[in-house]
């Protein structure tokens, strides 16, 4: 797996990508519908400022050892204002904003040291619980995957997801389904989610209690097949069960995606 200064390295990539297809299109252009349902293309060039804006601080706050959250106002109250641009603000003032604020991220993370990336946690206010504490590789990875994702989301011709973002984030998003989920009603059941170029990992849910770990299960209630950037689509809600391989119970392997509903 890519190492931290790879992961810091992937996310400003990314950045420049973002910046060299955002200031080539007329406003109009960035104010049009994007291929995510119910967001703009401004909508997400909002959330992408806004994420890098928090990335920043929160990476401050971390090594500083502060309690820090993503949306310090609580995400329901925050979040909708975070996604529109400010009174009197243009589309093009919120691109410029944007490759301001990545380019200030991107700088930080330059400076941190490899051993800080897995040393230093994130950890949030009591009061205000969101993801829970990571390390700030974590963060990293969570920056990644929004400008991966949302970039593509864009549809001005980025490039798809990288392998550096699949082989980050694949593994990451698996080991903090048991964390993240808590089904109550859903039904038992166990996947096999199996990449036909790279890992396979085991998912179970049991009196609802979530288990996952990497390896390949002999007796999953249902094997989902696939390319590892589909499996991660699957997981991030970008790609349909229905659209790979499946093998044992199809309803189970159906119910995937209702019971670990994607962030």
């Amino acid at each position: 797996m890519i190492g931290s200064v790879g992961i810091a390295e992937a996310v400003a990539s990314r950045h420049r990508e973002l910046a060299g297809v955002l200031e080539a299109v007329q406003p109009n252009i960035v104010s049009a519908d994007s291929q995510l349902p119910g967001w703009s293309r401004l909508n997400i060039v909002c959330h992408l400022r806004y994420g890098a804006q928090a990335s920043h601080r929160m990476t401050s706050d971390a090594l500083a050892g502060q309690p820090t959250a993503f949306y310090p106002g609580g995400r329901s109250a925050q979040r909708p204002s975070t996604l529109h641009p400010g009174p009197q603000e243009s589309p093009a003032d919120v691109v410029k904003s944007l490759i301001e604020a990545s380019a200030a991220l991107d700088e930080l993370w330059a400076q941190i040291p490899p051993e800080a990336w897995d040393g230093t946690t994130v950890c949030e206010p009591e009061d205000s619980p969101d993801i829970g504490p990571i390390t700030l590789l974590q963060l990293a990875i969570l920056r990644l995957t929004e400008v991966e994702v949302h970039g593509t989301d864009l549809d001005l011709g980025l490039c798809d997801w990288s392998d550096p973002f699949i082989d980050a984030a694949l593994p990451m998003r698996i080991a903090w389904l048991p964390r993240r989920h808590t089904p109550s009603q859903a039904p038992s059941g166990s996947w096999n989610l199996v990449a036909s170029d790279g890992p396979s990992f085991n998912v179970a849910l049991s009196q609802r209690v979530v288990s996952a770990s990497p390896g390949k299960a002999y007796q999953a209630d249902a094997t989902i097949s696939g390319p590892k950037a589909d499996l991660l689509g699957l997981l991030l809600g970008r790609v349909d069960v229905a659209d790979l391989a499946i093998a044992g119970d199809e309803t189970t392997a159906r119910r995937f995606a209702t019971t670990f509903l994607p962030p």
